[in-house]
């Protein structure tokens, strides 16, 4: 199966696996504009199985994610630089174990190893906050940041991975803001419990109601794949495909092709698409981090317990996610499709470019508060919708493999890069966050003007596969 060029559609010798998804692809893309109309019945059924899949994940995280971002406060930007740089590290060596993984395992029991995984991970950590020995609690809480960073980007990479290898960019453009708005209602519903139990519950028992629902979330996604079969089954009774060649595709469209980690770094090299795509997302998470830098320094000056700080982070994230509801819901698909791909990727260099003018004449507590809630919530509401649509104009290689290396490596990357440098800055050359905002600002610049080319390029392909597409029919 020729792969040189990971955008071209595939030709009449590709597998079986992936004409299945394409064929069930177009058929749902045919179907009326009404999302509840009766005739996207199987559509639906996906929908909303993967957007309680969503809800479950999220919730999980953002349960553990006050308490990353408490001992972040506590331990100052000295300590956040180095657990970054360790969290890039653990980084290069999931990676190649993920990858690992893609090549032996069916979808579905990728899904169920990796939430196993953090399950696991959860019970130590609990059982750790036990121990009497201080060594053991403070070597679990640094570990408990990395292992928060490593969950957050695996948990949502697999969720997403596995979406773009169901719908296609047209589908993607509908939908994919209203399944992370289920996502969101879950995060919404975490921040409000762990703002609620912060004070009354402990930590070691606090870490484990992410294992419940973590569980909770995999029987959701074993939903959504049963629904992506049965999909695919009503679609072969249809077209009148032999049952046993049905079989066959549905065995095959759940097993994924057989690479490694250089495998999708290499595409990634290959590809200025996929370069463009890094280069977007080392600006986001450079930014973020240095957003977050100054939040954990203004936070841990002015908060002093820390059973308050859990609280105070809980409440950033219940607002967060409320906003991020209704971008996801209102905002979202609106500029996707009214707009298209490219505005919407320039919405948060917009955000931080008005955030770090602000934070540099006005650095208190109230302002990065609501900087953060306005960032965050953008990125969560309107850039990443938008950021996996631009990964469903590329191949199921890179949906899983270049994509993982993105998501992960890529990603934590640019937080150690971004931690190192603002670090430093601080730490070393003296420089303040106030001077580090003003000369960020050229920089957001050019990124904006990155994004806007990287969402026409998106655009472009997507165009050039339709057109393949329409010609195969013809």
């Amino acid at each position: 199966m020729n792969r040189s060029n990971p955008y071209q559609s595939p030709s009449p010798d590709e597998s079986s696996a992936d004409q299945t998804v394409d064929d069930l692809n177009e058929h749902i893309a045919e179907a009326p504009t009404d999302f509840f109309a009766d005739s996207r019945q199987l559509e639906r059924r996906v929908v909303w199985w993967s957007t309680g899949w969503f809800f479950f994940t999220l919730l999980s995280y953002s349960i553990v994610r006050p308490i990353r971002e408490t001992m972040g406060a506590i331990g100052g930007t000295k300590q956040l630089q180095g657990l970054m740089l360790v969290t890039f590290v653990v980084m290069l060596f999931a990676v190649p174990a993920y990858s690992a993984l893609v090549n032996r395992l069916p979808r579905r029991w990728l899904v169920r190893v990796i939430v196993h995984f953090f399950s696991c991970c959860l019970l130590f950590f609990s059982f750790a906050q036990r121990s009497d020995v201080a060594f053991v609690q403070v070597w679990s809480a640094r570990a408990f940041f990395v292992w928060v960073n490593v969950f957050a980007l695996v948990g949502t990479s697999v969720f997403w991975s596995v979406l773009a290898d169901i719908f296609n960019s047209s589908q993607a453009k509908r939908l994919f803001g209203r399944i992370a708005a289920g996502g969101t209602v879950g995060a919404i519903t975490g921040s409000f419990l762990a703002s609620q139990v912060a004070t009354l519950v402990s930590l070691p028992n606090l870490v484990l109601i992410p294992v419940v629902t973590l569980q909770m979330g995999l029987w959701f996604a074993w939903r959504t794949e049963r629904s992506v079969e049965q999909s695919q089954a009503a679609l072969t009774e249809n077209t009148a495909q032999p049952q046993q060649q049905s079989s066959a595709n549905r065995s095959n469209g759940d097993r994924l092709a057989a690479g490694g980690l250089w495998e999708g770094i290499a595409h990634v090299l290959k590809s200025p698409y996929l370069l463009s795509i890094c280069l977007f997302l080392f600006f986001v998470q450079a930014s973020g981090t240095q957003m977050y830098f100054q939040q954990a320094e203004i936070v841990g000056r002015s908060v002093v317990d820390d059973q308050e700080k859990i609280r105070l982070f809980a409440w950033i994230d219940f607002a967060t996610q409320v906003l991020t509801l209704f971008a996801q819901t209102v905002l979202s698909g609106l500029i996707l499709r009214k707009l298209g791909v490219a505005v919407a990727l320039c919405v948060l260099p917009l955000i931080y470019f008005v955030s770090f003018t602000v934070l540099s004449f006005h650095a208190d507590l109230m302002v990065v508060a609501v900087a953060m809630v306005v960032a965050r919530a953008t990125a969560y509401g309107i850039t990443v919708p938008s950021r996996e649509v631009l990964f469903t104009v590329v191949s199921r290689e890179d949906k899983y493999k270049s994509k993982n290396f993105i998501d992960t490596v890529v990603l934590r990357g640019g937080d150690a890069t971004a931690g190192q440098l603002l670090g430093s800055l601080k730490n070393f050359a003296g420089i303040s966050f106030s001077a580090v905002n003003l000369i960020s600002l050229p920089v957001i610049v050019v990124w904006m003007y990155a994004a806007y080319r990287l969402g026409n390029r998106q655009r472009k392909l997507a165009l050039g596969s339709i057109a393949v597409g329409n010609a195969k029919d013809s």
